[in-house]
């Protein structure tokens, strides 16, 4: 039997709260026959094809400047940027239709997106 692949994490950091009508906008414009549900006591966002998870977005929360530029190192953006801290999660086998809702995302948005495995899976 296969392992199953680790999901692929990015992060989301905005100036602003984004909620479902950014979502709603981002797959719109990328990948229109999504549906969505909330799931956690509506802290995600969950984006599906059927049964199959495409994309799970997290409530964002405060963007501490420490604390991004601990996990980000180089590439967190300056202080004065980043106010909420997203973070976006889909499943290997998801990666490119949920690569094109994180670019359309971080467009509606104004933010910027980092993926935390540009190299490769895990």
């Amino acid at each position: 039997m296969a392992e199953p692949l680790m999901p692929h994490e990015y992060v989301l950091l905005t100036r602003r709260v984004i909620g479902l009508r950014e979502v709603a906008h981002a797959v719109a414009a990328t990948e229109p026959s999504l549906a969505y549900r909330m799931d956690a006591g509506g802290m995600q966002i969950v984006l599906v094809d059927g049964d199959a998870t495409v994309l799970t977005i997290v409530h964002p929360v405060p963007a501490r400047p420490a604390e991004v530029r601990r996990l980000l190192g180089d590439d967190a953006p300056s202080d004065a940027e980043p106010r909420w801290w997203i973070d976006l999660i889909a499943p290997w086998e998801a990666e490119e239709r949920a690569a094109r809702v994180v670019a359309a995302l971080t467009a509606v948005s104004g933010g910027t997106a980092r993926d935390l495995a540009p190299g490769g899976r895990g």
